[in-house]
């Protein structure tokens, strides 16, 4: 996140909720910035130094206008207009973010060796969701290489409960205690 993404994405936010529409702008970001992403030739037109930004605009409206809010099409052509392209997925990221902050969501990423049940995910979010007094929207993740128990990633915040770690971490504690 850079600090350009965050003052665009927090004017937008600001924007939304004065009009209380932070769900429907928030799926028309995460909508146009999933559709730039799946196509890298929309992707490499968008950041391209050589193409006007009325071109990228004109673009833009032809993909989005009539699919999206006057006020999310506004925002996109502000952001091509000030040349703040590249930023854009960050942007949309950051926005979800506040978003999230907002309505007492955080983001997490639980890693597992094998694939977790529905119930098991529930419970991992209810539990940490407690702890951190927030709801909880899990994603989950396998790696094999964990061999066994839980990663859980919360924002910067990391939670190691795997074989693989604690394994990392006792072999630290006998190279320290070689000393």
């Amino acid at each position: 996140m850079s600090a350009v993404s965050k003052r665009y994405a927090r004017a937008l936010f600001e924007v939304a909720s004065d009009n209380q529409t932070i769900e429907a702008t928030e799926t028309e970001l995460v909508d146009i910035a999933s559709i730039i992403e799946q196509n890298e030739e929309l992707k490499q037109l968008l950041t391209h130094p050589k193409i006007s930004s009325e071109d990228k605009k004109q673009m833009m409206n032809e993909l989005f206008a009539g699919n999206v809010s006057e006020a999310t099409m506004n925002f996109i052509n502000l952001i091509l207009e000030r040349g703040r392209e590249e930023s854009l997925l960050d942007i949309v990221k950051d926005f979800t973010q506040f978003a999230n902050e907002a309505r007492g969501i955080v983001d997490a990423v639980v890693t597992t060796a094998k694939p977790l049940g529905e119930q098991e995910i529930n419970e991992l979010a209810k539990e940490f969701g407690q702890k951190l007094n927030k709801t909880l929207r899990v994603t989950t993740e396998i790696d094999p290489s964990i061999v066994g128990g839980v990663i859980v990633r919360i924002g910067d915040r990391l939670y190691d409960g795997s074989i693989k770690g604690r394994l990392a971490r006792f072999t630290q504690q006998i190279k320290q205690a070689q000393v």
